[in-house]
């Protein structure tokens, strides 16, 4: 039986595989590990990407969505509905 991948991560690492480890050269050497320049040109791509004014980038989905309910306003009791396919661990 033949294995099939939810996400072929490994695929698409190699499609793109110098950008990548070129980028990730440049946070080494640079330790700017947390907010630095690379992050920032990010945050600035995907914004003119998105068509959007500001961008938070976060260190997991879990941060990302602990912080879009705190920017709603969300109390303790309020509904949330959300989907239950997430990323496999």
């Amino acid at each position: 039986m033949n294995e099939i991948r939810m996400v072929d991560l490994l695929g698409q690492y190699r499609k793109i595989k110098p950008e990548i480890d070129q980028s990730i050269q440049q946070v080494i050497e640079s330790t700017a590990f947390i907010n630095g320049p690379e992050v920032k040109s990010f945050q600035k791509d995907l914004e003119n990407y998105l068509g959007i004014k500001h961008v938070i980038t976060c260190g997991n989905g879990t941060d990302a969505l602990q912080i879009s309910l705190m920017a709603l306003g969300l109390k303790p009791g309020d509904e949330i509905i959300t989907t239950d396919f997430t990323f496999i661990a």
